[in-house]
């Protein structure tokens, strides 16, 4: 994850996420929490404050119009970081729910860049483990490839007000 088109402000954010995160794990007591008491670790505000910033950073990014081989290079870093560190178990749920933030980056994928990334992220997120954010990921990115969506199931009222397919 050293690649120089990743901006230096995304990696610091991930650090220092990280870094507030295993700092939280170690200094946890093992009363925290329980029965409503004391203070979580899953409702510090590090993670609020590691969403915002990234969010902020990739609308940044943008606005810059980057080329798809730094649009790919930081999507990449963000859909790789909880498969990284999957061991900092504080962190990983919330790794994988900024995939949300990059719809934005996606438009900027090249036809094969996007295909490429596609490919990367339904073996790293196969169907059967996949949050809501990552299905939508999976989705925008099939469309910026040009591989299509997913097709819309028509539902019940719908067949029965002769609506079908």
């Amino acid at each position: 994850m050293g690649n120089e088109l990743i901006p230096q402000e995304i990696r610091t954010i991930y650090d220092n996420y990280l870094s507030d995160t295993i700092h939280l794990e170690e200094t946890r007591k093992p009363t925290d929490g329980l029965f409503g008491f004391g203070k979580r670790a899953d409702s510090d505000p590090c993670h609020d404050r590691f969403s915002d910033r990234l969010e902020q950073a990739l609308k940044n990014l943008s606005i810059t119009d980057p080329s798809s081989e730094t649009a790919y290079e930081v999507l990449r870093f963000v859909y790789g970081a909880p498969q990284e560190y999957k061991e900092n178990k504080l962190a990983y749920w919330m790794l994988q729910a900024v995939h949300g933030q990059t719809d934005e980056l996606i438009r900027f994928l090249s036809y094969e860049d996007a295909t490429k990334l596609s490919v990367w992220y339904n073996n790293a997120y196969p169907k059967r483990v996949l949050l809501p954010v990552q299905k939508t990921v999976a989705e925008h990115l099939q469309a910026q490839a040009g591989l299509g969506t997913a097709k819309k199931r028509s539902g019940l009222t719908n067949f029965f007000r002769g609506a079908s397919k």
